[in-house]
């Protein structure tokens, strides 16, 4: 890792983008670039993904509980579906964070960049990021790094490399 590289680490939840700054003069003067420390730029919170289901629809089955009664009919009535509530929301988080993790390289425009993504979301994230994104990505983890102290990530993204 080197200066103006760019370390991202994100969850369903939250998100942070770490940009790699010269940690002495030898560093900054580009004689030992490889000695950097993280300055957080910017960091999401996924509002979305943290909601329960009872918080986006209510409790109640259906508008007609005991379900039509016309003309001598008689029907079950609604039995409240939720219509696979969880999926979409999280399909929805997904498509965030992509188009998160897009912006912020392409508005830093790092030589480089590092990603640590929960492991069950990262394929996922992955083919809806842009693909200029894509091509400057050089370490992406399949691991939920986002509570690890950015001191941490240096050192985990720099023993994954050797």
């Amino acid at each position: 890792m080197k200066v103006g590289d760019l370390v991202i680490v994100s969850n369903l939840g939250e998100m942070k983008v770490y940009r790699a700054e010269p940690r002495d003069l030898e560093a900054e003067a580009g004689l030992k670039p490889e000695r950097v420390k993280l300055d957080l730029i910017d960091a999401k919170d996924y509002v979305l993904s943290h909601w329960k289901v009872r918080d986006i629809v209510t409790d109640d089955a259906g508008q007609f509980k005991g379900g039509s009664q016309g003309q001598g009919e008689f029907t079950q009535g609604s039995i409240g579906d939720r219509h696979e509530l969880y999926k979409r929301v999280e399909a929805e988080v997904i498509d965030t964070i992509a188009k998160d993790i897009s912006d912020a390289v392409a508005v830093n425009n790092p030589p480089k960049w590092y990603l640590g993504l929960l492991g069950d979301i990262y394929d996922r994230v992955m083919e809806k990021v842009s693909d200029d994104a894509k091509k400057k990505l050089f370490m992406g983890l399949k691991k939920d790094l986002t509570k690890a102290d950015k001191n941490e990530l240096v050192e985990i993204f720099k023993k994954k490399f050797d």
